[in-house]
């Protein structure tokens, strides 16, 4: 009993020391003001806020929005956030 249970141990940090990142594109660096990609159409400002989400709030600078217009489309349909 003792030895399965080592040897199911050892299999399980096995694979799960396989499963570590690598691969991938990189993502872009967000910059300090809004892109104009974010105001021109709602998947560009779903883009953006998905790439600002995935930085660290610790390595940024205060972000100014005051020139942001999020954009307010009446004939689309509402876009789901990830």
């Amino acid at each position: 009993m003792k030895t399965q249970t080592l040897v199911s141990i050892g299999v399980a940090a096995v694979l799960l020391a396989a499963c570590g990142g690598g691969g991938g594109d990189p993502l872009t660096p967000v910059t300090d003001s809004v892109p104009p990609e974010a105001s021109a159409s709602a998947s560009g400002m779903v883009n953006w806020l998905a790439q600002l989400g995935a930085t660290a709030p610790d390595d940024r600078e205060p972000l100014d929005v005051a020139a942001f217009t999020p954009p307010q489309p009446d004939d689309t349909e509402a876009e789901t956030l990830k």
